[in-house]
């Protein structure tokens, strides 16, 4: 190859990652992807692979489905090595699919997943994709382990997070019979293009090029461009560009990908009237093409959107444009910090409902004033907490592609409605969900781990609140902490200790792990008491900050006029436990946190309309 060549070819997944290990260029050093962007890809390999699958094919006809074409990778060489310039997110995120494929298919009849994550070369074991600080969290990936990402880099702690996001998003319809034949279609339909060169200044051209806003147009500028093009007033072009411009800036301001995302969310939210059914053949809708190229989207229903003359492109922008993205980035900023009145968006983010902002923004008009904004955001927040709480107690998955649908047609049924309107669809809708009730069968299993502290962290917040001190629910969740806060077991795991009251090791170990027999507690609490007798740790209970821990203490009950107040206002069944937590004991418990959450995740706000 000629230093400054360029030669392109078309990969299989599977050719993208046998025999080839890579490095990353200084400038690719990231990995940012965040549960939104793998939420989408995991939706799009499932949903394509779902379009072309028949239980009654056999697997060599997957060698027919149709290709999906996954984008252009940039690779470089130099001493030896291969470089990825551009693409290391997309491989990065394949790698993490791949092990969890590898888990589900290990022991089974399929193609070996291993050497297309971790190979030798030279005698040593390496990740394909090489790079020596994420060793350490993709062997635990690999090897089924935990993986503290406290003090860890933000790369480090985003694989780890983003490979928890695919096993949740991974679908349950392709287990069993179909996943074989979707692994084959993934190493063997799933295209990349290579573009690879030897010349290292060359590669940071192109990587440049490729990610430079100014020398590519994006779907955003391509939509200002059809736009501004229908508008006859050249004064008017010339303001709506510097308000476009503005906005677009802001947008930006908060993260690189928002302001795609918002034209995603406003379109989708206000006029997509169809989405792609899960099952083969079945045609794009609405909610896909505006996912892929929203500036084609309105392009080809401009009459959709009500845009046929000159003043209705104005007032697309001046209007319609500008009053959304403020909304929108309203939004954004409360999803990030706790926000009075909107707090709920914040606890949605917390616990990744990414599709969260497409209901809220179908309802919001831009004729909405400030208040009205925040009644039915609140409203449609509050609603998802519920449903999202629901689910987990019932263990319903609520990952992207399990709830898209759930969510659009909630969107549809309440876009543009007033707040008392959408106040009366959403309590039709919650009580037809799963209640707490089963709340009894509910506790802690290998995967929900996140879901039990989010529970527990919303339940203390609002005891504590309801007493009249601050809301920690940010310090209860919050990861990078000096001292996180963990899952604690309020029975160590010591079988001989209980042995009397069931009948085996696995009776003991479900009991253990019911939600009646967890706490919240700081990780250095754990690491000194966490294997001692419950009766050696209830003192250190009551020394805690969080009542629901002290709650086991009979002196809170005493010397806590708050909580005293607060137990009688309500009629929670709280009681302290002095002299030993047993099986019955844990049984009472376990319908205290029952009570607590229908408190917590009460129906009711859903009528207030201010």
């Amino acid at each position: 190859m000629a230093s400054n060549e360029l030669i392109g070819k078309t990969l299989t997944v599977r050719q993208l990652f046998t025999g080839h290990k890579y490095s990353l260029a200084y400038y690719q050093r990231e990995y940012a992807w965040t549960k939104a962007e793998v939420a989408e890809l995991m939706d799009d390999l499932t949903s394509r692979f779902l379009n072309e699958y028949s239980e009654d094919h056999e697997r060599t006809q997957v060698g027919n489905y149709n290709n999906y074409f996954l984008g252009p990778i940039v690779t470089s060489q130099a001493n030896g090595s291969r470089f990825l310039v551009d693409g290391q997110q997309r491989l990065t995120t394949l790698t993490l699919l791949l092990m969890h494929l590898h888990h589900l298919s290990e022991n089974k009849d399929g193609a070996d997943l291993k050497p297309l994550i971790r190979s030798e070369k030279y005698g040593k074991y390496t990740f394909n994709i090489n790079v020596p600080e994420r060793e350490e969290v993709m062997t635990a990936i690999l090897k089924k382990k935990d993986f503290d990402t406290n003090k860890k880099s933000s790369s480090v702690s985003k694989i780890y997070h983003r490979f928890n996001d695919i096993v949740d998003e991974f679908p349950e319809k392709l287990m069993d019979k179909p996943l074989p034949y979707f692994i084959d279609w993934l190493l063997e339909r799933v295209l990349l293009v290579e573009i690879s060169t030897s010349d290292q200044s060359m590669a940071l051209e192109i990587f440049e090029t490729m990610n430079d806003r100014g020398l590519s147009l994006s779907s955003t500028d391509m939509l200002k461009s059809f736009l501004l093009s229908k508008a006859s007033d050249p004064l008017y072009i010339k303001e709506a560009n510097e308000r476009w411009r503005k906005r677009i800036a802001e947008l930006v301001g908060l993260d690189k990908d928002t302001e795609s995302e918002f034209f995603k969310v406003w379109l989708r939210s206000k006029y997509a009237d169809s989405i792609r059914a899960r099952k083969r053949n079945a045609k794009q809708g609405d909610f896909d093409i505006i996912g892929t190229a929203f500036h084609r989207w309105v392009r080809d229903n401009r009459k959709k959107i009500g845009l046929y003359h000159p003043n209705d492109y104005q007032n697309f922008i001046n209007k319609d444009f500008e009053k959304m993205s403020i909304r929108y980035m309203q939004l954004i900023k409360a999803s990030n910090i706790i926000t009075p009145g909107l707090e709920h968006v914040f606890y949605n983010s917390k616990i990744g409902v990414t599709l969260q902002y497409l209901p809220i923004m179908a309802a919001v008009t831009p004729d909405d004033d400030e208040q009205t904004f925040h009644t039915k955001t609140r409203l449609v927040a509050s609603y998802l907490n519920i449903f999202i709480a629901r689910r987990m107690v019932n263990y319903n998955n609520f990952g992207y592609s399990t709830i898209v649908y759930n969510i659009f047609n909630l969107a549809k049924g309440i876009r543009n409605l007033e707040s008392h309107q959408i106040s009366e669809i959403l309590m039709d809708r919650v009580s037809g969900l799963p209640s707490f009730n089963r709340i009894n069968y509910f506790g802690l299993h290998m995967r929900n781990g996140w879901n039990i502290r989010y529970l527990l962290a919303r339940m203390i917040s609002w005891i504590e609140e309801e007493c009249g001190r601050e809301n920690r629910f940010f310090e209860y969740v919050e990861r990078n902490r000096k001292d996180p806060y963990e899952v604690e077991h309020i029975w160590a795991n010591f079988f001989e200790r209980y042995e009397d009251a069931f009948q085996d090791k696995y009776d003991f170990a479900r009991h253990r792990n019911r939600f009646g027999g967890l706490l919240l507690l700081p990780k250095s609490f754990n690491a000194s008491f966490g294997a001692k007798p419950y009766e050696e740790k209830l003192d250190h209970y009551r020394a805690q900050t969080n009542l629901l821990a002290q709650s086991f203490h009979p002196l809170t009950y005493k010397h806590n006029p708050r909580f005293r107040d607060f137990i009688a206002r309500t009629g929670l069944p709280f009681k302290p436990y002095p002299d030993g937590f047993s099986k019955h004991d844990m049984g009472e418990r376990q319908d205290l946190y029952r009570q607590i959450c229908e408190r917590v995740w009460d129906p009711d706000r859903l009528l207030a309309v201010e």
